[in-house]
């Protein structure tokens, strides 16, 4: 096992429930994988699941993510919330706060993704219900990264094992707020959002959009200005457009 990862490493840094059970490969087809058969036998809450290689490692919509073995740092974290399914969407606003934070640098593009101030991805973040349980997935370049991506290491000083249990301790905390209103949750990740001000085009299963990004609503979707007209979108890809703004801490 890799000492850097290893439980040994993590478990004292932890203040959260979150990764006490910890299951850590070199390789496997995908710790979204891992973690959905982990949980249909039954494996309790914050079970976690660290791959360094993933040979079918996915984001959403089932796109590719590549990652380096000791460099990239990819995780499956099981979650059982009690909430309704038609609040799950707001996980993906929790864990983007958390690994924002725990990375200390970048901002946050709706609906799932860390982007560098430079517009360059980060971090993925991938949300996939079974029954009765949640798998969240994170992808992140810490020390290197795929052509036209950004690696953290580039904007601040990383170790993996650091921001793997910054992320944890953080989501820790955020994530009991989902049981009542997640308005803490909402206003962070506006603080954080390099997508509201600004000018996107949004790609939609059934239409594309362009117009200004004013704000999200209490259940995630995004609020868009186009033409004088306010819309409402549940899900899509948003590209920016024009230079982007910084986001300080």
């Amino acid at each position: 096992m890799s000492g850097e990862l290893s439980p040994e490493a993590l478990l004292p840094l932890l203040e959260t429930p979150l990764g006490q059970r910890y299951c850590y490969l070199e390789r496997t087809t995908s710790t979204q994988d891992v973690a959905k058969a982990w949980a249909e036998a039954g494996a309790p809450e914050g079970a976690l699941v660290v791959a360094e290689v993933q040979e079918k490692g996915r984001g959403r919509r089932g796109r590719p993510w590549q990652s380096t073995p000791g460099e990239s740092l990819t995780f499956s974290l099981l979650l059982r919330p009690r909430i309704s399914p038609e609040r799950f969407p707001l996980l993906s606003f929790a864990a983007g706060v958390a690994l924002r934070e725990a990375c200390g640098v970048g901002g946050l593009k709706w609906p799932n993704d860390l982007l560098a101030s430079d517009g360059r991805k980060l971090a993925g973040i991938l949300l996939e219900a079974g029954r009765g349980y949640v798998v969240l997935g994170i992808g992140l370049n810490v020390r290197a990264a795929p052509p036209g991506r950004a690696a953290l290491v580039e904007f601040a000083p990383a170790g993996r094992i650091e921001v793997l249990a910054g992320f944890l301790n953080r989501l820790g905390r955020l994530y009991p707020g989902l049981e009542g209103q997640p308005n803490q949750i909402l206003s962070a990740w506006r603080r954080y959002s390099l997508t509201l001000g600004q000018e996107v085009v949004l790609e939609t299963p059934q239409e594309t959009l362009r117009g200004r990004a004013v704000d999200i609503a209490e259940d995630g979707s995004l609020w868009l200005e186009v033409s004088g007209t306010m819309r409402r979108v549940t899900s899509g890809d948003v590209d920016l457009v024009g230079n982007i703004q910084e986001v300080w801490t």
